[in-house]
């Protein structure tokens, strides 16, 4: 017993150790560059494009090192490998000459980044899981190899949790960076010896008969089978779609509900709970209970809205019932999936580097999916609907196959092959029926008709127009602009209305009386626009003043200039678009350029750009704005309390501020609103008092006052952020 513990514990440890590190530079990272690409989503999921891919490319190595006969020139190769990545570990985070000067390629931009930053370390952690499996099959204990797997995924999950919840509250990113940086050492440290084979006896020769059934069936003939082309296949299949079905759930979470940061780190979490459950004991794996359940959660979660309708139910659902849905779904198709790869593993060890070289190559298969094929070439995220066709077609084939005798299995394959056809295209049925990407497009009622004008998809996200038309009203005809499911922008149609201020952005809101101040006092003010939308706030304009409007999203810039007039219409005797992230740009403006006004507009959907609200940012506001000049921030959210954040940055500056709450008025289009403003303009201040707001349900009972305030909430900066505090 004490001579497998020792045995075993290198191989354990080493192992936990570089998954821990492998998943724990992931969210570090990927906040480190999300300011310098607008806060878009698209980063992680690019980012786990590259993880995944460097993680194939260190099975690769896995796989050809395993073929070298010499178990001496494995360990010189790989111990070389370790002490040329520890000297490059010493700087893990990319410094400020990596960020891009422009919006171009941020695919590609944020690829090389990743790619300077931590490439060969993060490829030398990828090699140690399959390569170490490899070199355990050879000691006496290789029936016991797959578990070390599931323990990899182990030191992920814990990677993944420890993240948001123990370092990123209480550490910024630099001394996040050095302590994974001293982890990195210690692994190497301790991934050399493991790779020299120090304290390792070979495993002794056994006659099939004795061998444990796990390893040890086909181990004794030099002559190893060749695996079929058809379970090769699933090898790749299978973790394909597990990984499809990963990505396409965070995407679809974070489009209909809110893409908060944490939010990747608790799908990618599940995902690797199923490997922890499926690769530790078959026992944890019942196949047709997942497959059924599977079936459910994925009729129920694109049922959602519809299904309780068709039987007359009054269900009342929010946020969070939706969220737990997806996760559930998750959990269930990923469990599926790697429950059936688990069941076509090889009994032969010699094939273990195959076989993980495979699953690399399908998980990586997902991520290219949906950054290279589905962001280019769909106008939406109809990857969506592909995995959850793929996952039902797969959970009817397992709920359906047989466990009989041969015999059986003939008798009885013409009904289970109907079974499964007849499953399969009923969820595909009625998948269409509720999923069906052209349905909405054009929407007839009694009251409206609403048409859609344009939908485009690229990195930063989805853009969508329609127009609603009412019969019975014309002067409330209008069009509307989406962002995801976020509204940032509308515009009456008729001639009288067309150029009245909606949505956020009444003249009786926070900014809109903002504007209108400084619009009062000078002959001709500057200000700038973060956020473009439709361009509604461009109507305050007078001839004698100057625009500059910031947008990162090109989708953004053609649909306010294809389908709104809002900017043609613009009294402003310059108006300037400027593309690319608001801050960069920001920062780029000569010393002496000042403005009147700043107007943040870019925080009312789930995914804030953190990097606007950070000390270092408001330092750029600042400093470009007038002595008396007014900072306006549109802190309206649905899914976080910005105000505390914004507060803090007020006082941090000693600059006195104000805030006004203007509630739902559905006549003039207005939408509830939350406006934080800052100024050392004492008038303005003294004529303006901040307003609060009475948050009440259908029954006039109080949800909560805004804005919600959270004493001692600790200053934002670029090395430390944390929405852990502020999320509703």
């Amino acid at each position: 017993m004490s001579t497998h513990r020792w045995t075993v514990l290198p191989f354990a440890l080493t192992i936990f150790v570089s998954a821990f590190l492998l998943f724990q530079v992931q969210p570090l990272l990927s906040k480190q560059i999300l300011p310098w690409f607008g806060g878009s989503p698209a980063v992680w999921t690019t980012a786990m494009l590259f993880f995944q891919s460097l993680l194939c490319l260190g099975y690769l190595y896995a796989h050809a090192l395993s073929r070298w006969r010499s178990r001496a020139m494995q360990a010189r190769i790989h111990g070389l490998l370790l002490l040329v990545s520890a000297a490059l570990a010493t700087q893990v985070l990319p410094g400020l000459d990596l960020r891009p000067e422009s919006p171009d390629s941020p695919v590609s931009q944020v690829l090389s980044i990743l790619g300077v930053s931590v490439g060969l370390p993060y490829f030398c952690l990828a090699t140690t899981g399959p390569l170490l499996q490899h070199w355990f099959t050879r000691t006496p204990h290789a029936h016991s190899v797959f578990r070390l797997y599931a323990l990899s995924n182990i030191g992920s999950f814990l990677a993944l949790l420890s993240f948001p919840y123990v370092l990123e509250p209480w550490l910024d990113l630099q001394q996040m960076a050095g302590l994974w940086t001293a982890g990195y050492w210690a692994f190497a440290l301790m991934c050399l010896p493991v790779a020299l084979g120090f304290g390792q006896a070979a495993a002794p020769q056994v006659a099939p008969s004795e061998a444990a059934p796990e390893a040890a069936t086909k181990a004794a003939d030099p002559a190893r089978p060749p695996v079929g082309a058809l379970r090769r296949a699933s090898w790749v299949a299978l973790p394909a779609l597990a990984s499809l079905i990963f990505i396409a759930a965070t995407d679809q979470i974070s489009h209909d509900i809110a893409p908060e940061p944490r939010l990747w780190i608790t799908t990618l979490s599940l995902y690797l709970l199923t490997f922890i459950f499926t690769f530790d004991n078959p026992r944890w794996y019942r196949p047709r209970l997942v497959a059924l359940c599977s079936l459910a959660l994925i009729a129920a979660t694109a049922g959602f809205r519809d299904i309780p309708s068709w039987f007359g139910w009054d269900w009342d659902y929010g946020v969070n019932e939706l969220r737990w849905l997806h996760y559930a779904l998750l959990f269930a198709v990923c469990l599926l999936c790697h429950g059936e790869l688990y069941r076509r593993r090889p009994s032969d060890p010699g094939q273990l580097t195959d076989f993980y070289l495979c699953m690399s190559v399908g998980g990586a298969s997902g991520g290219l999916f949906v950054t290279l094929v589905a962001t280019h070439w769909f106008d939406d995220y109809h990857e969506w609907l592909v995995a959850l066709i793929l996952a039902s077609a797969l959970a009817a084939v397992v709920l359906f196959r047989s466990t009989k005798a041969p015999e059986d299995v003939r008798k009885h394959s013409a009904v289970r092959r109907v079974a499964t056809a007849g499953v399969a295209l009923g969820m595909i049925g009625l998948l269409w029926s509720l999923l069906n990407p052209w349905s909405w497009r054009e929407v007839h009622t009694a009251e409206s008709r609403q048409v859609l004008l344009d939908q485009a998809r690229n990195f930063y996200g989805t853009v969508t127009v329609t127009e609603v038309r009412f019969p019975a009203d014309p002067d409330q005809d209008e069009r509307i602009f989406f962002s995801g499911n976020v509204t940032h922008g509308q515009q009456f149609l008729s001639p009288q209305r067309r150029h009245e201020p909606t949505t956020y952005y009444a003249r009786d809101s926070g900014i809109g009386q903002t504007l209108q101040w400084v619009m009062d006092r000078k002959p001709g003010a500057s200000v700038a626009l973060i956020g473009l939308g439709a361009g509604t706030l461009a109507n305050y304009a007078r001839e004698t003043d100057r625009y500059d409007l910031y947008e990162i999203n090109p989708e953004a810039v053609r649909i306010a200039q294809r389908w709104f007039d809002n900017l043609a219409s613009s009294k402003a005797r310059e108006k300037n678009i400027l593309l690319g992230d608001a801050r960069l740009r920001m920062e780029q403006l000569p010393a002496d350029k000042r403005y009147d006004v700043i107007v943040l507009d870019a925080f009312t959907g789930g995914s804030v750009p953190i990097h606007l609200l950070t000390r270092e940012a408001f330092a750029i506001y600042s400093r470009h704005l007038e002595p008396d000049g007014h900072l306006a921030i549109n802190i309206t959210n649905a899914y976080l309390h910005l105000y505390p954040v914004v507060k803090a940055q007020a006082q941090a500056l000693g600059i006195p501020y104000r805030h006004r709450h203007q509630d739902l008025d559905e006549a003039r289009n207005v939408r509830r609103n939350l406006h934080f403003i800052m100024t050392r303009d004492r008038d303005y201040l003294a004529a303006f008092p901040s307003v609060d707001g009475r948050i009440t349900d259908e029954s006039g009972r109080l949800l909560r006052t805004e804005p919600q305030d959270i004493p001692g909430l600790r200053l934002w900066t670029d090395q430390f952020s944390s929405i852990g505090p502020i999320v509703r």
